[in-house]
């Protein structure tokens, strides 16, 4: 870790449509601090200078009719293909860390949770104390994904494409929480998981 902090920083990752998010409220339902990178880069694009930045490297178009940044059409250009998502977390990933980092200083629980869906394709996995990866089989996290309404077939596949595969997560992973069951399989685990690491740090 970068910051020396009696709390100490698990995270908490997995792909697209894996139910990481839902791991995450379950885990926060129960007490421990939760922090979502991907909602702290939602809030990044609010500021001027990232959205500067991002203009600058993918074009006027992708904001939108209030000045601000269409998500959407900036995420279609940055997955596009490697290069583009590499610009994307070039400007926002920094900012990310130094958010997160502070964030940590603040916490006095044992551990809190850091959620980031791209946390071993970044090499942040180094980070952290542990690394908790949440694993589903993709045909379900696809029909998750399309059932949200939020992404089509087509942007799945390509955020997959950017995403590192499962073989690479049980490599990092110091816990595996699988769901491809019911809720309460899944919340039963976590709950089990929680146990395990109060009792580990």
């Amino acid at each position: 870790m970068i910051v020396q902090s009696t709390t100490r920083a698990i995270a908490l990752t997995g792909g697209i449509g894996s139910g990481k998010s839902t791991v995450a409220k379950m885990f926060a339902d129960i007490g421990v601090p939760v922090l979502d990178l991907d909602a702290v880069g939602r809030e990044l694009l609010e500021s001027a200078t990232i959205q500067s930045a991002l203009v600058n490297d993918f074009g006027s178009d992708i904001q939108d009719e209030q000045g601000g940044i269409d998500r959407k059409l900036l995420a279609a250009r940055a997955f596009s293909d490697v290069k583009q998502t590499a610009r994307l977390n070039a400007i926002l990933h920094p900012e990310i860390v130094a958010y997160e980092q502070q964030w940590l200083k603040k916490q006095s629980a044992s551990y809190a949770m850091i959620e980031a869906s791209v946390l071993l394709e970044s090499g942040d996995a180094s980070r952290m104390d542990s690394v908790i990866v949440v694993l589903a089989n993709q045909t379900l996290r696809k029909e998750r994904v399309v059932a949200r309404g939020k992404q089509d077939e087509a942007m799945f596949d390509k955020i997959v494409e950017r995403q590192c595969d499962d073989a690479m997560r049980h490599q990092h992973a110091d816990y595996i929480l699988q769901n491809d069951g019911s809720l309460e399989s899944l919340q039963q685990q976590v709950i089990q998981l929680s146990e395990k690491l109060r009792k580990s740090l």
